[in-house]
């Protein structure tokens, strides 16, 4: 993908306004009133997406200059600048009308598959498709790119035994290390084929393939117990233990026992060892095979772990693994980025870059450390803000900072580089988008409008109606804050 994830130098002075994945704005209802119109005479276009986890077609959202009389007068053309900062709240020089994704920060309206929207707001970018936000599972990959698309309880079924360890969890990632069309995550044989034919040596899957995997033929277990009968109680050289869903086993054949592995259900790439100090930062020397990174050392490896870098280890414990990922985004309450987001579904979005460390991108989306608040002052970021890996610091594990790929390179090449990104907080002000009354606007209050009326609009933001409203913004000041 070819979104910077560093504005242009005249943008450092910390309005950066990026994202990479779609933005789910909230629902706009104003409160003690019965009338539909945006307050402040302005145009809600911040909620062009639509209803939580929803996003519009730019050929199908509403005209921003819809004020009663939009059909008397035509909209300019896509190549003319910018005249009113109502045509462009997300401040990337390209018009509503125009853009490809008129929600998110994106002047080079990057569409990899050609299908007409951004990729910073298509889950599936790499393939053209009729629903690119489409996410039944919520995990920030879109249907038609995820290896393993269903919700985690559709996996769980059945078994009120299976430990809470080893249960299909809500993991947003794409290897599927025996090329079968199921994603390790939710693979119930990781390493031996079985769905439909495809598989290592035979006709590995690739993305776009046709598969059925509701089919008699994928991921057949007859007994119900969790494990595919193609691999149960098999072992391969290396192995821990045979494959199974016991402490004892090793359900991955990775080379460590399901108890020991941070990860039980995703293989980790077999590296001999002394000691911790042979191995990667984070992770651990168990019986001379390093470990899963674990950054925060809960137990629980980074590309498995709903929060990172923060200590959650109740996230596989019995009954309360809901309670730590009430959305089920597979972003744990201790990461969220506000706690008013942790019933809205907010994935992390993902990239393809050259560089990434367990399994997240190695990014500094805003290396400057501040951002220009509503009134045009530069000011710095929240702490928990510029505490969070990959907004002013590289996440753990990474040495330099990487390079986005695009659709020059193979499928191949592109679909390996898949890593993770910070979730979307577009403004950096520690709202993140899916709660931010105003995504381009910096305010760690989330503060209310109240119009002149002192009518208190519950769903809208101060910082982007009223006297704050992109109609009050200056195009030749490419619609900052301020004077």
């Amino acid at each position: 993908m070819t979104t910077p994830l560093h504005p242009p130098p005249r943008r450092l002075l910390g309005a950066v306004l990026l994202a990479l994945g779609a933005c789910i704005p909230a629902e706009l209802d104003p409160i003690d009133t019965d009338s539909a119109t945006d307050p402040g005479g302005t145009v809600d276009l911040e909620s062009s997406g639509g209803t939580a986890g929803q996003t519009s077609s730019p050929s199908t959202s509403a005209d921003p200059t819809d004020d009663g009389t939009a059909g008397e007068q035509p909209l300019p053309g896509c190549d003319e600048p910018v005249q009113s900062c109502e045509m462009d709240v997300d401040r990337d020089g390209v018009m509503f009308h125009c853009d490809n994704a008129p929600d998110h920060f994106n002047p080079d309206q990057s569409d990899v598959d050609g299908d007409g929207f951004g990729d910073v707001l298509d889950r599936c970018p790499i393939l053209p498709g009729d629903h690119p936000t489409a996410d039944s599972d919520r995990d920030g990959i879109g249907n038609d790119c995820d290896l393993c698309p269903r919700a985690p309880a559709n996996y769980n079924d059945g078994d009120p035994n299976i430990p809470e360890k080893m249960k299909v969890r809500n993991i947003p990632q794409v290897e599927d290390s025996d090329h079968d069309g199921i994603g390790d995550a939710c693979d119930n044989c990781v390493r031996t084929p079985n769905c439909q034919g495809y598989g290592d040596g035979l006709d590995p899957f690739e993305l776009g393939d046709p598969i059925d995997r509701e089919a008699i033929d994928c991921q057949a277990d007859v007994d119900g117990d969790h494990v595919g009968d193609a691999c149960a109680g098999t072992m391969l050289p290396g192995a821990a233990g045979p494959v199974g869903i016991g402490p004892d086993d090793d359900f991955d054949q990775d080379g460590l026992t399901n108890d020991e592995d941070a990860c039980p259900r995703q293989p980790v790439t077999p590296q001999a060892c002394d000691g911790a100090g042979d191995c990667p930062l984070g992770a651990g020397c168990r019986n001379g095979l390093c470990g899963h990174a674990d950054s925060d050392g809960d137990g629980i490896g980074d590309i498995c772990d709903t929060c990172p870098w923060g200590k959650n280890p109740a996230q596989i414990q019995m009954g309360q693994a809901e309670e730590d990922d009430e959305d089920g985004d597979f972003v744990g309450a201790a990461c969220e980025t506000h706690n008013t987001a942790t019933a809205i579904p907010d994935p992390r979005p993902f990239g393809f870059y050259d560089l990434s460390a367990n399994g997240y991108c190695c990014v500094r989306l805003n290396p400057a450390g501040t951002v220009v608040d509503p009134d045009g002052s530069t000011v710095p970021l929240p702490a928990k803000v510029l505490a969070r890996p990959g907004i002013v610091e590289l996440p753990l594990g990474c040495t330099q900072e990487g390079q986005p790929l695009d659709g020059t390179v193979d499928l191949a090449t592109l679909w390996a580089s898949f890593c993770l990104l910070p979730q979307w907080d577009q403004d950096f002000d520690g709202i993140g988008d899916a709660a931010d009354l105003c995504v381009h606007a910096f305010d760690p209050a989330n503060t209310l409008y109240v119009d002149d009326e002192d009518v208190e609009w519950e769903h809208y933001g101060k910082y982007c109606r009223g006297d704050y409203s992109p109609e009050h913004l200056d195009p030749a000041m490419m619609c900052l804050p301020g004077a």
